[in-house]
């Protein structure tokens, strides 16, 4: 490659034995190119469908069709969310999960509240809150009247709650028909749910008398702590109350470790009380990578538990429908990119990912071929 001679503007290039005159606005011309395609791929919404075999589904859920979102992080699709909207009421779906970082560390909600104002059924939406959300508590619970959760959640939850969605800080029980589909945060798989409720009562009664004492701190933690501990009770009415003919499914924002998953398989029902192990855990987080190389695939998620710290990792720990244990595990690709990772600040071939997932309860032809 050289540069040889003079046409009154720039020196012509001389590449693989061809000159080229102008290449400066000719590299400006794909520079600009690029750029207009980052920015449809980073507009455009990509539907993925995944069908989920839940082995003893009952009938009434057969067919039961879930939308998985992720990571939105404050962003506008279309002005009040249009785009998302019409893709979203063009669907046919029971629920929507979404699984955090829908509002992200910039702390405005009013994406996410418009997006929930233009549903059709707001109250089929389901969240949890993601690493990068405010909250879920207030640093200092409000000296207002109201129910316990408005004196100590984030603004932003609970503008998503009388706007009609549903917060999910503990297991949910969803009727379908004879049916029940339960929904939990996936941090509570691994809590012992009698020492947990016995721990926040402890801590409740500890600072209810410090309040009668005097003490400010307990005084201003209260509201807190008591509302922790009804969490700590709703798992516990809620892991007694489970039936095996139900149908759980667990939320996460960050996908958990193998090992999590597979002590979540493994306690003793005997002795010790825990929620039933998912048949399927949902998570997100990752956002596909982010930047998605051709034959190459992602380039990084922010995950130090994986080889090589999250860098180049294996596809099917990025995206998609995966089994670890007796637990399908589906992680989403999100609309967004991760706040975790600013030095990728727009996603490069990797469009935003709305998923529906269809349960059925018969057995994929592949498995079947495959007996």
């Amino acid at each position: 490659m050289s540069a040889t001679g003079s046409d009154g503007f720039f020196k012509p290039i001389r590449l693989f034995g061809r000159e080229f005159r102008f290449w400066p606005l000719i590299l400006l011309a794909a520079i600009g190119i690029l750029a207009v395609g980052v920015m449809l791929n980073n507009s455009n919404l990509n539907i993925t469908e995944q069908t989920v075999t839940v082995v003893g589904l009952p009938q009434d859920m057969e067919g039961y069709r879930i939308v998985v979102l992720s990571d939105m992080n404050g962003r506008r699709f279309g002005d009040q969310q249009s785009l998302l909207l019409r893709t979203l009421n063009g669907l046919k779906y029971d629920a929507i999960f979404c699984l955090g970082d829908m509002v992200g560390k910039g702390g405005n909600a009013q994406p996410f509240w418009e997006f929930i104002e233009g549903l059709k059924n707001p109250e089929k939406l389901y969240f949890i809150c993601g690493d990068s959300d405010p909250g879920p508590y207030v640093k200092t619970a409000r000296a207002t009247e109201g129910i316990l959760s408005q004196l100590v959640l984030e603004d932003w939850i609970l503008g998503a709650v009388e706007r009609g969605a549903n917060y999910v800080d503990a297991p949910v029980s969803i009727p379908i028909k004879d049916s029940t589909l339960w929904i939990s945060p996936a941090t509570m798989l691994n809590l012992e749910t009698s020492s947990t409720l016995q721990l926040w009562q402890e801590q409740t009664g500890q600072e209810e008398d410090g309040v009668r004492s005097g003490i400010t701190e307990d005084y201003t933690n209260l509201p807190i702590t008591t509302y922790r501990m009804k969490i700590a009770q709703r798992l516990y009415d809620a892991q007694r109350s489970m039936s095996t003919s139900d149908i759980h499914i667990s939320l996460a924002h960050e996908p958990p470790t193998d090992n999590f998953i597979y002590t979540s398989e493994d306690h003793n029902p005997e002795s010790e009380r825990f929620l039933d192990s998912p048949e399927l855990l949902l998570a997100g987080h990752y956002c596909g990578g982010v930047w998605q190389l051709p034959l190459i695939g992602a380039v990084y998620v922010p995950d130090k538990t994986l080889p090589r710290g999250g860098w180049f990792p294996a596809g099917e720990r990025v995206s998609g429908l995966s089994v670890v244990g007796e637990t399908q595990v589906y992680v989403t690709k999100g609309l967004s990119t991760n706040g975790s990772v600013p030095l990728m600040p727009f996603r490069l071939f990797n469009p935003p990912e709305i998923s529906v997932l269809t349960l059925t309860s018969t057995l994929p032809e592949n498995m079947l071929e495959a007996g």
